[in-house]
């Protein structure tokens, strides 16, 4: 692909001279250079003609920054535009790197170099005092910065390498900046706003003199042509454009530990590889392609020997994180379409001040793809504050500061293999003497539970809840897994005094009301399943919304239960109230549907008999 190189110049030939030796120097990749000289008096013009690589273009008069820039773009011919000043000495490697970083993601627009004159992020301290130390300066920070990049909403115009499509789509520099100034502060801000991200490519170096047209230009006067642009800027884009341009950009690291995940990796990774910019996995001891599969999406890819500790995997994973945000997710995690947007939203609008943000969990879903239970994790947190990963087994991550939730979910799309693997983590653990937190003693209860052990469960949720030091949502929710246990040992009056357990905890909820009304119901004990189902209709959220939540029972469940029981009970219009309720929340539930026919058939024949 060529480059077209877009200089202007304005007398101060030298100048000129020595940038043009060093594109020369330093440049093996395919460009054309472009000469749009604003109206020079000087030797300037006589020398460009002599010169046979660079293509020409002359005004009479100085017609300002943005129109000549504009002009040298419509006579280029490059799949890319570079518009740089010609008071810069670029170095080697400079147009590679940057061309480089511009074609690394699909959603990059315009990238520039780092410079020892230019403002803003693009500024680095430099230990050169002349141009004779340049060159070695440039190729030992290149090396020590190789690959890096840091997105932006500003990139200066100096050096500003972008792609064409973006260029015409988003429209030339505005000329109506005159002779120039914040016409690519208004470049860079339209290229954001159309989506496109701007990058600063730490690992390029371009010397830049500064002001060196600018401060011999007649009857210009630098400072007084700032404030000028500045208003026009604010009067264009409002107020906030300054700030906007300067707000931090949010960036991501996405961080994974995975094994054996060759059937759901690629899936993952799909849905999230556009809103990350940086992709990191830590395999713990895969067999299978795993490895191979997620070498296509990223190059940070790390071994971590399996010590049966989850915790330590994950923190090794963040400590590999180079982004100013971490995110993490599973194998079988995903983000939906409509939460991919969600969450490039929240990337473009999030505070810096923020540490942590929540996001729902999607955990299990009806035939339709309805969400029946869900609960909510810290799920992007600031890598600055060096929150930590905490257990062996069901890890939690332990933030604090400003948290804030939002309303990205994600889902989780696993098919719930039972595995002995954390099972035996656990046993391994007991059999050392490890004495168990109250955390641990739940979660080993749940392991036993969910592999059939029901009478084992029921010993460690006892000794969990003897504890007293269990979060709240636990203790709620040991006391459902224990009439569950009772549930399946038969031990029906077991069953319910467990549910009621809860209500010792914490007010009644949904879950529990609809799983006592059940029981009433199937003695036919209508009266009393319709107060249960009632009351589970009218119980508020818990106050923490980190637990495990049935939706079904807050909101259609509940109702499809009372149609059959005022049904039963000869109420129809009561009975028809609900079913229209159950059928806002489910309206192709086939139960609701049958029931909806059902009892305006009978409620027609009682307005007839009337």
């Amino acid at each position: 692909m060529k480059t077209s190189i877009i200089m202007l110049t304005h007398n101060q030939l030298e100048l000129t001279k020595q940038c043009l030796e060093s594109i020369r120097k330093h440049t093996p990749e395919d460009y054309e250079i472009i000469v749009v000289d604003n109206g020079s008096t000087d030797e300037t013009v006589d020398f460009l003609k002599t010169q046979e690589d660079v293509v020409l273009l002359c005004n009479e008069a100085n017609v300002g920054f943005p129109k000549g820039c504009n002009q040298g773009a419509q006579a280029a011919s490059g799949d890319h535009l570079l518009f740089l000043n010609n008071d810069t000495v670029v170095t080697k490697g400079w147009l590679h790197r940057m061309l480089r970083a511009l074609y690394s993601r699909e959603d990059i627009g315009v990238v520039g170099p780092v410079s020892n004159f230019v403002s803003g992020y693009q500024r680095i301290d430099v230990p050169y005092k002349d141009l004779s130390q340049l060159d070695a300066f440039a190729e030992a920070y290149s090396e020590e910065n190789d690959g890096r990049t840091l997105q932006v909403r500003r990139l200066v115009g100096f050096c500003l390498l972008i792609k064409r499509s973006v260029f015409e789509e988003i429209g030339a520099f505005d000329e109506t900046f005159g002779l120039g100034n914040y016409e690519d502060d208004d470049l860079c801000f339209r290229a954001a706003h159309a989506g496109y991200a701007l990058l600063i490519v730490q690992d390029a170096f371009v010397h830049h003199v500064g002001h060196g047209t600018v401060h011999h230009l007649e009857n210009a006067n630098l400072s007084q042509l700032l404030d000028n642009n500045r208003r026009r800027a604010m009067e264009k884009w409002g107020v906030s454009f300054q700030r906007e341009l300067f707000k931090p950009i949010v960036t991501i690291s996405l961080c994974m530990i995975v094994k054996n995940e060759e059937d759901a990796i690629a899936r993952c990774l799909d849905s999230v590889k556009q809103l990350v910019d940086e992709i990191i996995i830590v395999d713990t001891g895969s067999t299978d392609q795993t490895k191979a599969i997620v070498s296509r999406y990223t190059d940070k890819v790390y071994d971590f020997e399996w010590i049966d500790d989850f915790a330590a995997a994950r923190n090794y994973a963040f400590s590999l994180a180079g982004k100013n945000y971490i995110l993490w997710l599973d194998a079988d995690d995903v983000l939906k379409p409509e939460d991919q947007d969600k969450l490039q939203e929240l990337k473009r609008t999030l505070s810096m001040d923020v540490d942590s943000v929540t996001m729902k969990y999607h955990l299990a879903f009806d035939a339709e793809g309805n969400v029946t239970a869900m609960l909510r994790r810290n799920r992007l947190v600031k890598r600055s504050k060096g929150f930590r990963w905490y257990g062996a087994v069901h890890e939690y991550l332990q933030v604090g500061g400003h948290i804030i939730d939002s309303d990205v979910a994600v889902t989780h799309l696993g098919d719930h293999r039972e595995s002995d693997r954390n099972l035996n983590i656990y046993e391994k653990r007991l059999a050392k003497g490890e004495q168990f937190s109250p955390r641990d003693l739940y979660y080993y209860a749940n392991e036993l539970k969910d592999h059939g052990r029901f009478s084992d469960a029921l010993i460690y949720y006892r000794k969990f809840l003897d504890t007293k030091a269990g979060w709240i949502e636990d203790v709620v929710a040991a006391c459902g897994k224990m009439a569950d246990c009772y549930h399946n040992l038969g031990d029906e009056e077991k069953e319910l005094e467990m549910t009621f357990l809860s209500f010792l905890y914490d007010t009644p909820r949904a879950e529990a009301c609809c799983r006592i009304g059940f029981r009433f119901l199937q003695k036919q004990d209508w009266r009393k399943a319709v107060f249960w189902y009632e009351l589970a209709t009218n119980t508020p959220e818990p106050a923490s919304s980190w637990g495990m939540t049935n939706t079904s029972c807050r909101t259609w469940l509940p109702h499809l239960q009372l149609c059959v029981c005022y049904d039963r009970m000869g109420q129809h219009e009561k009975a028809y109230h609900h079913n229209e309720l159950a059928r806002g929340f489910r309206p192709q539930h086939p139960s609701i549907l049958y029931n909806k026919t059902y009892l305006e058939g009978i409620l027609a024949k009682t307005a007839k008999q009337e």
